[in-house]
Order: C-alpha cells, then sequence, then structure tokens
C-alpha cells in the first residue's frame, strides 16, 4: 500500500513499535504514515484510533485486521485468561475494527477489509484458543462480506500456513 503511495495507518498497543515502522515506512516510501496506541480490545480505542486516522487523512478506505498474540497451551492446561486474551484481540478486536471502519466505508460507499485468519482454523494441537479465533474471524469475514457488499465494501480472509515472525518464533 505504501508502495502505492498511500498514506498508512499502523496501531498498536506499544505505539513505540508503531512509530519506528511508521518512520520507516516514510522515509522507504514518501507517503504520509501515522503511529497511533491502539488496544483492539477497547471499543473506545479502536473509535479513537479509526476517528484519528480519518481526521489525519480524510477518509478510511482499508482495513488490515493483524492483531495477534498466542497463549498455546494443551486444553487441560489452558488457563481462562489465555482463552479470552487470544479470543479478544484476534475475533473481538477483529470485530471492534471492522465495525468502527465500516461506518466511514459505509458513508464513502467504498472499502476493503482484510482479515488475517491461519490454516490454524481447521484445528491445530495446542492452540485451541487460537484455532477458535481464527475460524471464528472466517465465520465474521463471510458474514461481512454479505452484510457490507451492497455498499461496495470488500471482505475478505488471507489464511497463511506457518509463517515466521516475532510471535510465531516465541511459540
Amino acid at each position: 500500500m505504501a508502495r502505492n503511495g498511500d498514506h498508512v495507518v499502523l496501531l498498536d498497543v506499544n505505539v513505540e513499535n508503531a512509530r519506528l515502522q511508521a518512520e520507516r515506512i516514510e522515509a522507504e516510501y514518501g507517503c504520509g504514515a501515522l503511529a497511533m496506541a491502539c488496544d483492539v480490545t477497547m471499543r473506545e480505542s479502536v473509535e479513537a484510533a479509526l476517528d484519528g486516522a480519518a481526521r489525519a487523512f480524510g477518509s478510511v478506505d482499508v482495513l488490515i485486521n493483524n492483531a495477534g498474540i498466542t497463549r498455546d497451551n494443551l486444553l487441560f492446561k489452558l488457563e481462562e485468561d489465555e482463552w479470552d486474551d487470544v479470543i479478544g484481540v484476534h475475533l473481538k478486536g477483529a470485530y471492534l475494527c471492522s465495525r468502527a471502519a465500516q461506518r466511514y466505508m459505509v458513508k464513502q460507499h467504498y472499502g476493503k477489509i482484510v482479515s488475517l485468519s491461519s490454516t490454524s482454523a481447521l484445528g491445530n494441537r495446542g492452540q485451541a484458543n487460537y484455532s477458535t479465533a481464527k475460524a471464528g474471524l472466517q465465520g465474521l469475514t463471510r458474514t461481512l462480506a454479505l452484510e457490507l457488499g451492497p455498499f461496495n465494501i470488500n471482505v475478505n480472509a488471507v489464511a497463511p500456513g506457518y509463517v515466521d515472525t516475532e510471535m510465531t518464533r516465541a511459540v
């Protein structure tokens, strides 16, 4: 997106991480890049971030739901807070971000929402919480595609297999 000259807004609970990436994007691609603190599990935080993005750049055209954490454990060892944390970030976060973004997208009769799911949505040992969140995300994506399609809002998910990232290296 930045390569095409699009403005980019990076949301992260750790705004310093987002700020470093925004600076790199601006330097490398010459587009506007903004870093904002956002807890995707909190409606007020999400709405404030999307409102800030719209104020900064005039619209919200594309949303990429890619916030993620892991708290892997076998079911008999999985604590309730580990379940809640993963479902909260992956599924509730995508719901809240999509809901906030669609307010702008419906008004402008255009938008794209892309969510990062996973092949783990089909089940993966030690990942009951993560697999459930990703399966739920696929259902949410299909539902939003039906609801928002009439407003020229395209909603899709991609489900990659293992990708070497900081998060997966920690597992």
